[in-house]
């Protein structure tokens, strides 16, 4: 999906984009997919089969150096929503941004001076110690300085040609960043060459201001650098972009993954309860068979194991989630005399408890299941058009509370977006003292499941306010009261921007609806 809104709005944006891979590459994003590339090239294939595999750059410096025209390299995981301006694009030479003492630099640079026998200059400790560390990074990256590009490259190439019996002593995988990075940028400073960059300096590894879907359309670019794709949110916004703009494209990926049999994050799409046109039935579906969801308590049998670890003799394996839920209450007050252990376990059991009754209620059948699918795709449209309205339009439309939802007020955050990191979550909410964290479930209708929207003082004062319908222009005089008047006359418009956000953050998490 990201290869797919990547080539896609590239190509609303440029208007030319040309794909250089190899022989599967093209087998999946030519011929399976038909993403609308306006030349393909399989140079890759086999020339760079005996690299390490963890040397994903390589294939971006060789692309680099069989370049004749003056070119611009976008990632796969790049979305551009605004062109980039002349100047930029007849750059000597461009790149993303500016890294400035990014920590994978200095680690991996010291790394190299520890174990490689061969090192370019640009590279000896003696010439970055006690200096600012700067990096180009390449999400984007080009030029029209072909003897620079010439020199670079080769240079690249050498780095790990003359290393490759010390590759194993390193973290392989960061040298990527050295030498298409760092070499990069300290090479065209060398030669006194300046880099146009088309985003600012990042001195933060967050790289916060890169993955804020939700600034769309007011963001000139996307870019979910390293673990940034793993984030639930993020898949969620890529699935979501790609299905509201290209949802031909969108539905082609979906369908070869459910023909594949693979799993997808997006369980919805297996679902037999599921009838969208987009869908052909799965060959080993069974009609009229519901594939009913098994009971969630992950969190409640891990909070289980921790207690029952902690305390071995008050026989807590005993107690079990698949019990009435009176009963299991019970038990854990006999069995936990501490009460604060009694209270975190029985929180958790009653916010899962209470997860599963809501389930089954929304996706009870076909009709509740496509209902609830049909109105996720048109919310986000929705969204999406309304922060592309100017400021006066945009003030006007009214907002109000979710159709489905749960108010649950919880004293500890149980958020889980990864099942590995459960026993962690566990252990420090067993450890941590009681706070008020108001917690909303939400329809996901991607998973076909329940999410958690855990809400801020102000996501509360303002689903507190719209127990009616309000115009976002009417809610602006209503959060004056919780602001004091010095912040509201001295800086109105940073007061009425934090509101936005906060309603546009709360629309895309589904914590409030558009009022049609």
């Amino acid at each position: 999906m990201s290869w797919a809104l990547s080539c896609l709005q590239a190509k609303a944006i440029f208007g030319e984009v040309n794909l250089v891979t190899d022989l599967k590459g093209k087998g999946i994003l030519i011929d399976r997919l038909q993403l609308p590339y306006s030349t393909v090239s399989t140079e890759l294939e086999g020339i760079l089969d005996h690299y390490h595999p963890s040397l994903w750059a390589l294939a971006k410096i060789y692309t680099y150096s069989i370049q004749t025209e003056p070119f611009l390299h976008l990632d796969g995981d790049i979305f551009i929503w605004q062109k980039p301006d002349e100047e930029f694009l007849s750059s000597r030479l461009a790149a993303q941004n500016l890294d400035k003492n990014l920590e994978f630099y200095l680690s991996t640079l010291n790394e190299i001076n520890e174990q490689f026998t061969y090192i370019p200059s640009p590279l000896l400790k003696a010439n970055y110690e006690h200096k600012d560390l700067y990096g180009s990074n390449a999400g984007l990256l080009g030029g029209s300085d072909f003897n620079f590009f010439k020199t670079y490259c080769e240079q690249a190439f050498k780095f790990i040609d003359e290393n490759k019996a010390g590759l194993t002593k390193v973290n392989t995988g960061s040298l990527n960043f050295i030498f298409e990075q760092y070499l990069f940028c300290q090479l065209a400073a060398a030669a006194k060459i300046p880099i146009s960059y088309y985003g600012e300096m990042v001195d933060n590894p967050l790289f916060k201001d890169y993955i804020k879907f939700e600034d769309y359309p007011h963001v000139q670019m996307v870019h979910p650098v390293g673990g940034f794709k793993k984030y639930p949110h993020v898949c969620d916004h890529v699935a979501k972009k790609l299905r509201s703009d290209y949802p031909e494209y969108y539905y082609r990926v979906i369908n070869m993954v459910r023909s594949g049999g693979a799993n997808m994050r997006s369980a919805i799409y297996f679902s037999p309860l599921l009838k969208l046109d987009q869908l052909p039935s799965l060959a080993a579906e069974k009609p009229g068979v519901v594939k009913k969801a098994e009971p969630y308590f992950d969190r409640t049998n891990a909070a289980i194991d921790y207690l029952n670890k902690k305390h071995p003799l008050n026989k807590l394996s005993a107690l079990k989630p698949s019990i009435s839920q009176n009963e299991f209450i019970k038990q854990a007050k006999l069995l936990l005399p501490n009460n604060t252990e009694s209270d975190c376990l029985l929180e958790i059991f009653k916010l899962e408890s209470t997860t599963n009754s809501f389930l089954k209620k929304l996706y009870a059948n076909q009709a509740a299941v496509t209902k609830l699918y049909k109105e996720g795709v048109k919310s986000y449209k929705q969204i999406q058009k309304i922060f592309s309205l100017p400021e006066n339009e945009l003030l006007k439309i009214k907002i109000n509370r979710p159709e489905h939802y749960k108010l649950f007020k919880t004293k500890w955050h149980w958020k889980l977006d990864y099942k590995e990191q459960v026993n962690a979550l566990i252990e420090r909410n067993f450890n941590e003292e009681k706070s008020a964290q108001p917690v909303l479930l939400l329809p996901d209708e991607l998973q076909g499941n329940i999410k958690e929207y855990y809400l801020d003082e102000l996501d509360m004062i303002i689903f507190d306010t719209i127990k009616d319908p309000f115009t976002i222009g009417d809610i602006l005089p209503e959060m004056k009261q919780y602001f004091s008047s010095e912040e509201i006359e001295e800086n109105y418009l940073s007061f009425k921007q934090l509101i936005i956000n906060t309603v546009r953050g709360m629309l895309y998490a589904g914590a409030v609806k558009i009022n049609s």
